[in-house]
């Protein structure tokens, strides 16, 4: 059986260690502020706030290029794979999908031998990520691209990320909420609580404070668990105290099996904004 390698996306918001330990490659989105493309992980939270704060500009995103999916599988192929199992975010929010299928038909041209398989997790941040885990050690177990990519999408079909926002502000300059909602909800002391699950993001609720809205997460997270091996994966933007009380929250109620803590990279925290605390999870049988 050739060796197969794994490629992803940067929005997955891999801990960086176990994509070295699991040999994943990551390809950065990228983030437009002003004139000057940044890509994704070139910048510290402060710096990327304090540029988005600068600009006038609406801040957008950016996927990859194809020429860098070309370039992961390249080296991919170099290091002695036979197969690419490229795996991405949703496409209903971004073209990072789009991209890599292109770079699969360059590499059918210039990278002779080397199979390219391209799947859509459907997932965002680390409901994408546990997906692209998943398959990384599904392969390291000794199973096929086909049955790795499998057990990707059987992880991110279960898994849900539900999350505090510590201001409405950057949703509202991407033009996902109107500016009177922000208003709103500043004037009011208001925090939103936000899930993303079975493709969709919603809202379920608000709080007026940080330590309800915390407790509002592990509350989610029993509501839609069973008694299964838990897997989860505490994310913030600059929130590292509030991450800490989640972590503790969580295995004081439910002792997870897996507990990863990450930050969310630029092309996810500029959505959320600073203050944003979410928890990404789903249940074995």
């Amino acid at each position: 059986m050739p060796r197969t390698a794994v490629v992803t996306d940067s929005s997955a918001c891999l801990p960086p260690h176990l994509a070295g330990e699991l040999g994943i490659a990551t390809v950065p989105l990228g983030l437009l502020i002003g004139d000057e493309v940044h890509p994704d992980g070139s910048l510290s939270s402060g710096e990327l706030f304090r540029l988005a704060d600068e600009t006038k500009r609406p801040l957008r995103t950016t996927s990859p290029a194809p020429a860098q999916f070309l370039e992961a599988y390249r080296q991919a192929g170099d290091a002695g794979a036979g197969e690419v199992l490229c795996l991405t975010l949703s496409a209903r929010f971004s073209g990072t999908y789009e991209s890599a299928i292109t770079a699969r038909g360059l590499a059918a041209e210039e990278l002779p031998g080397l199979d390219v398989r391209v799947v859509e997790t459907g997932g965002l941040a680390m409901t994408h990520g546990f997906a692209v885990l998943a398959a990384a050690r599904s392969l390291a177990d000794g199973a096929s691209a086909e049955a790795a990519a499998e057990e990707a999408l059987r992880v991110a079909g279960r898994a849900r990320l539900v999350g505090l926002l510590g201001t409405m502000r950057y949703l509202a300059r991407g033009g996902r909420v109107p500016w009177i909602v922000h208003w709103a909800a500043q004037l009011l002391s208001i925090r939103p609580l936000l899930v993303f699950a079975e493709g969709r993001p919603r809202s379920i609720g608000r709080v007026r404070t940080e330590e309800k809205g915390l407790l509002r997460l592990v509350e989610y997270v029993k509501a839609h668990t069973s008694g299964g091996a838990l897997h989860a994966a505490i994310m913030h933007t600059d929130a590292p105290e509030a991450a800490r009380r989640l972590s503790e929250a969580l295995c004081r109620e439910l002792a997870p099996v897996e507990l990863l803590q990450t930050d969310f990279t630029s092309v996810m925290a500029v959505h959320t904004g600073p203050g944003f605390v979410g928890l990404a999870f789903y249940e074995d049988d």
